[in-house]
């Protein structure tokens, strides 16, 4: 499962909207059931069949349910063979819209590097200049409706968040840098620039986490079980 929080130099904010991520090979049985889950959430017929069509093919599928009914719950395909993702988005039971996601490698983040939003350049060289920047392994590009709209800088090894924090500390609000010091020993999956298109941009943290037999009931919940499996990992 993976939840994410956003900051720019003046606000921090908690992102209530979990997604969970399930693999034809680990969870056959769920992985088959979703679409039962798609319908009790209120999906489109046409996406539970495009959904349905697309388990034999899907390397793994992704479902995002915010707490808040005024944000977008999304579905996540990454069908095997591409290194592409189609996200589906909805708020209502009739209409969805798509989102398009491409990955790259190290040599294509340079190129990219030119839609991040200039508010953010400054968050991003402190990431360039951290320690751990040489563990980056590639990039995801959020497209929509023609425009490049997130740039997601990937790190499968996951080093903790206070390889940059301390570097962070000068550029922040004291109160977002506090917010930030709670996350400092998670590690971090993906990190999230806005483009040039946002108005108002920041950054996102990706946090996640292997379920087991508890599952977190609310967002609090996720965050804590978040801490705990990985102080018991140490």
């Amino acid at each position: 499962m993976e939840w994410s929080v956003q900051f720019n130099k003046d606000e921090f904010i908690s992102r209530c909207k979990p997604t969970i991520y399930l693999y034809p090979d680990r969870q056959k049985e769920i992985f088959r059931e979703l679409s039962n889950l798609l319908r009790f959430v209120g999906t489109s017929e046409r996406l539970i069949k495009i959904q349905e069509e697309s388990i034999l093919q899907s390397m793994y599928q992704g479902l995002r349910i915010p707490e808040s009914d005024d944000d977008y719950k999304c579905l996540y395909i990454h069908e095997e063979g591409y290194s592409s993702i189609h996200s589906y988005r909805w708020k209502d039971k009739e209409n969805f819209n798509t989102c398009f996601y491409r990955f790259g490698l190290n040599d294509t983040i340079k190129q990219n590097m030119n839609f991040i939003h200039p508010e953010l350049t400054e968050f991003y060289n402190v990431l360039k200049n951290g320690k751990a920047y040489n563990r980056l392994f590639g990039n995801w590009i959020q497209e929509s409706q023609g425009n490049i709209r997130e740039i997601y800088l990937s790190f499968p090894s996951k080093p903790k968040l206070k390889w940059i924090l301390d570097s962070l500390q000068s550029i922040l609000k004291d109160e977002v840098y506090k917010q930030l010091l709670q996350f400092e020993d998670l590690p971090i999956k993906n990190i999230g620039f806005d483009s040039t298109v946002e108005k108002n941009p920041k950054v996102t943290l990706y946090f996640s986490i292997l379920l087991s037999d508890y599952f977190p009931t609310n967002h609090t919940q996720l965050v804590q079980l978040t801490h705990e499996y990985n102080l018991n990992r140490k």
